[in-house]
C-alpha cells in the first residue's frame, strides 16, 4: 500500500516555513522560504514561493506530488477573493488543499481544536474555534491600521518613544541608547533615514521588539510600560474572540510568535489580563505551527480511511 503524505505550511509575515509528514504524522523534511503573505509580496509571487517550497520540500524528501493534503496557513491570504487568486496556482499539489489563516494551524495543538489561537510574532491576530465549528477572528488588519499587540507594535512604540524624548517631551528612556547603538546613527534624526530607508521591512521594525525587552529586564520603565500595553492589547483580541464564540467557562489557549513563546514577562502580562475574565485551561506554547498543521491534517486523512 503507498504511504501518503501531508504538509503544514506556516506563512507568517517575516517567513514560510514547511513541515512534510508521513501519514502517521511522523516528520520527514522541512524547509523555509521567504514571506509569502499576498498583502505584502502580491498574489502571483505569494503563489510562486508556495510552489517553489513544497516542490522543493518533496523533492528532498523523495517524495511524488501531488501530496494527499497540503494544509497552508498564510497571513494576510485568509479572505475568499485571496482564496481565488491563490488556489488555481496550488491546487495541483494536493489532493486535499486548505488555506486558511496562519493563526488556525495552531488551534490543531488544542483538545478537539476548540478554543483561541493568539498570534504575536512580526504581525498579531486572535483566531477561534468553538465545538459547533463556527470560526472567529480579531485584529490581522495589517500594519497601517492593526497588528497591535505584535512584535511590530513593540518596535513602533519604541520609535515612538525614542522620537518623543529627542524632541523634549517624553520620559528618560535607554531605548535612545539601544536604538542608536543598533543602527549606528551618527546622530539623532538619522533615524528617519533608516526608518523610511525602502529596504527597511516591517520584519525590521519588528526585530527592535529584542531592544524593548533586554531594556525591560535592565529596569527601564519606558519599556516596562511598552510591553504591558501591547500585551493588553493582544489578551482583548482574545477575549473578543471567545466572547463571540462563546466559549468557556475554561478557555483553551495556542500561543504562537516570538513575543509569545520566547518572553516570558510578555507571556506572563497577556494570560494576567485574561484571567480578569476567563479561567484559563490548556495554554500550549506552539513553537512549530507548520508541523502541528501536517500532523492534524494527516491525522483527518487517517481517521477517514481507518
Amino acid at each position: 500500500m503507498t504511504t501518503a503524505y501531508f504538509a503544514g505550511v506556516d506563512g507568517g509575515g517575516t517567513k514560510t516555513a514547511l513541515v512534510l509528514v508521513d501519514e502517521n504524522g511522523e516528520e520527514i523534511g522541512r524547509a523555509v522560504s521567504t514571506t509569502s503573505n499576498s498583502a505584502v509580496v502580491g498574489h502571483a509571487k505569494a503563489v510562486e514561493t508556495l510552489r517553489e517550497l513544497i516542490t522543493r520540500a518533496a523533492e528532498t524528501a523523495g517524495v511524488s506530488l501531488p501530496l494527499a493534503g497540503l494544509w497552508c496557513g498564510l497571513s494576510g491570504s485568509d479572505r475568499p477573493e485571496d482564496h481565488v487568486k491563490l488556489r488555481p496556482g496550488l491546487n495541483h499539489l494536493a489532493n486535499e488543499l486548505r488555506l486558511t489563516n496562519d493563526a488556525e494551524l495552531a488551534i490543531g495543538s488544542l483538545p478537539n481544536r476548540v478554543g483561541v489561537a493568539l498570534v504575536s510574532g512580526t504581525g498579531s491576530i486572535a483566531f477561534g474555534r468553538n465545538a459547533a465549528g463556527t470560526r472567529k477572528r480579531a485584529s490581522g488588519w495589517g500594519h497601517i491600521f492593526g497588528d497591535y499587540g505584535s512584535g511590530y507594535d513593540v518596535g513602533r512604540k519604541a520609535l515612538y518613544h525614542f522620537s518623543a524624548f529627542i524632541d523634549g517631551y517624553g520620559p528618560a528612556t535607554s531605548l535612545v541608547e539601544r536604538l542608536t547603538d543598533y543602527w549606528q546613527l551618527p546622530e539623532p534624526y538619522s533615524i528617519i533615514n533608516r526608518v523610511y530607508d525602502s529596504k527597511t521591512t516591517k520584519g525590521d521594525i519588528a526585530k527592535l521588539s529584542r531592544l524593548v525587552v533586554d531594556a525591560a529586564a535592565d529596569g527601564d520603565e519606558v519599556s516596562q510600560q511598552i510591553l504591558r500595553t501591547v500585551a493588553f492589547d493582544l489578551a482583548t483580541y482574545a477575549d473578543a474572540v471567545a466572547r463571540r464564540l462563546e466559549l468557556g467557562p475554561v478557555l483553551d489557549l495556542a500561543l504562537v510568535g516570538g513575543m509569545l513563546t520566547h518572553v516570558d514577562v510578555f507571556r506572563q502580562h497577556v494570560l494576567k489580563n485574561l484571567t480578569a475574565n476567563w479561567t484559563l485551561g490548556e495554554v500550549e506554547l506552539v513553537t512549530d505551527p507548520a508541523l502541528t498543521g501536517a500532523r492534524s491534517i494527516a491525522a483527518a486523512w487517517k481517521e477517514q480511511h481507518a
